[in-house]
This record gives C-alpha cells, sequence and structure tokens, in this order.
C-alpha cells in the first residue's frame, strides 16, 4: 500500500506526539518537527509504503536528539502491562470453548497497543471478553486447517505489550501442534513502540519460539529490503502470520505468499484501501478482504 497525503499529515502529528512524549522543550520541539518537515518535502514518499516513509522522518528525532529510541521505556510499560496479568489472560484462553482460537484473539485485542495510530488506545479494550467483539474478517478455520499440515510457522510481530499476547498464542499453538517450528521475527531497531529483540528476550519468547530480526528499522516489513537469513526463513516457512496494520500496508503487496493477516484497521485512509470499516478487527488472509477479491 503505498502513501497518499493524509498519511504524510498523520505521520507527521506522530512526531509531535514523540517529542511531548519526550518532554522536549517547545524550541526543541520546533527544531525536532521543522526537520520532519523539510524530510517529508525532500522526500517522493508518494512511492513509499506509510512504514518505510516513517521511519525515514523519524530519523528526524535522533539527528536533533541523540535519541534513537524515544519509546524503549514505554514498550517495557506496556510489556509489564500484560506481563502482569498473563495469568488472567491465560486462564481465560484454557477454560475457553477453543482455546486456540481464543488466544488468536487476544493476539489481534493486543494490537491496539498502538503509539502509531491516528487514536491513542484505550488500554480497557484488552480485557474484552471474545463474546464481546465482532470480527469483520474471520478466516479462522482455514488457519486451523493449515496448521494440520504445517511444519514452520513465522510470525511477525507488531507491538510491545501485543507481543506477550503473541506468546500465549504460541502457547497454544505448540500444545496443538507440537511439530510446528515457530520463527517469531522482530524488528531490527526501534521503531515507534514495535517490539525488538530485547523486548522479546525479556518477555520470554525465546523459550518458546526462535527469534529473528527481520532487517527493518521502520514500522513494517519490507521483502526486498530484508535481511538474507530472514528472508531465508520467510520464504520456506509454511504459515505467515503477520501482525499489525504497519505490517499489513507492506506485506499485502506480497501476492507470492499466504499471508495470514492479523490486525485492527486504524486509520480511513487503510480502511478505504481495504474496503473494511475504521475499526475493524481482521483474522484473514488477503483473498478475503474485500478490496483484493478481484
Amino acid at each position: 500500500m503505498l502513501m497518499r497525503n493524509e498519511c504524510a499529515v498523520c505521520i507527521l502529528n506522530q512526531i509531535l506526539r514523540a517529542t511531548d512524549y519526550m518532554g522536549l522543550n517547545e524550541e526543541r520541539s520546533a527544531l525536532v518537527f521543522k526537520e520532519a518537515l523539510k524530510k517529508t518535502l525532500e522526500t517522493d514518499y508518494a512511492c513509499l509504503t506509510p512504514p518505510l516513509f516513517s521511519g525515514k522522518i523519524y530519523d528526524a528525532i535522533t539527528d536533533l536528539t541523540g535519541n534513537g529510541d524515544p519509546y524503549k521505556k514505554l514498550r517495557k510499560e506496556q510489556n509489564d502491562l500484560v506481563l502482569d496479568n498473563i495469568e488472567l489472560f491465560r486462564e481465560r484462553i484454557i477454560k475457553s470453548e477453543d482455546s486456540l482460537f481464543t488466544s488468536l484473539f487476544y493476539s489481534l485485542l493486543g494490537n491496539i497497543i498502538d503509539y502509531g495510530g491516528v487514536e491513542i488506545f484505550d488500554t480497557d479494550q484488552i480485557f474484552m471478553e471474545v463474546s464481546d467483539v465482532n470480527l469483520a474478517i474471520n478466516d479462522y478455520e482455514i488457519l486451523k486447517g493449515k496448521f494440520e499440515n504445517a511444519d514452520t510457522l513465522l510470525i511477525i510481530s507488531d507491538n510491545a505489550g501485543e507481543a506477550v499476547f503473541d506468546m500465549l498464542l504460541m502457547e497454544q499453538i505448540k500444545l496443538k501442534y507440537p511439530e510446528i517450528k515457530i520463527i517469531y521475527g522482530v524488528r531490527s531497531g526501534p521503531a515507534i513502540n514495535d517490539i525488538i529483540k530485547e523486548d522479546a528476550e525479556y518477555i520470554g519468547i525465546g523459550e518458546i519460539a526462535e527469534i529473528i530480526e527481520t532487517g527493518s528499522t521502520y514500522a513494517g516489513t519490507m521483502i526486498n529490503q530484508s535481511d538474507p537469513g530472514f528472508l531465508e526463513i520467510y520464504s520456506g516457512s509454511d504459515i505467515v502470520i503477520s501482525k499489525g496494520q504497519g505490517n499489513f500496508e507492506t506485506l499485502e503487496m506480497e501476492t507470492g505468499k499466504d499471508i495470514f493477516f492479523i490486525f485492527k484497521v486504524k486509520c480511513d485512509i487503510v480502511a478505504d484501501y481495504s474496503g473494511l470499516e475504521r475499526g475493524s478487527l481482521v483474522l484473514g488472509y488477503r483473498e478475503s478482504i474485500s478490496g483484493f477479491s478481484v
């Protein structure tokens, strides 16, 4: 999915949000924002995906503050928020009628935890029950069928906090399909509040899956710019699960790979592009999204 003008405005607003979170004074914040504007004007963003453009614009923060990871503390807080309640969610999953589906459901709800979206998320939403949520697309039965014959599963991660729910999902997959090898792809460097390797290790994901860096330092995954090792795993995986809108914006163009998308539609641009309403929750394959049905 390529940029639109509205995407540039959204990402510039993210820069303001980041400088506010960092506690920069008005003068420093203005310098960063002007640098971000300059980069925007110098970039032919119409040929870029929003996550790739975002990565370039976020460099303004690093260039002028020396801080390449403004959300480091926030990522830990978000991971701890879910870790502190992990037994609650694990119990809900285990006691549910279909524990695998319920773990997928919470992995999807975790995608709400996002500082790159148009709106700040409501933490209470991650505590919702399965019965309280309607899915715009639900290809669970198709995915479950693919698990039956799979040897390798690649999950391409998204946000902190959400990653703890991913771990609960992986627990259920290993329980029901113990022969499947799970690989968990993470960003190779900070990108908003997206999880990186040290976060995944802190959570404990390394105990249940192999952790691999994708080569991306922005909130998405461009396969043609990935690390060779990640590309080999991506190409050889029987199932690929893509988490989050940023990964959808970059991976939906990968027509040669059967990718299962788990994300919330967080802006009007993606809503228009995908044929889904803003706020829609998706557990589905590309072919099930109406915008790609022809």
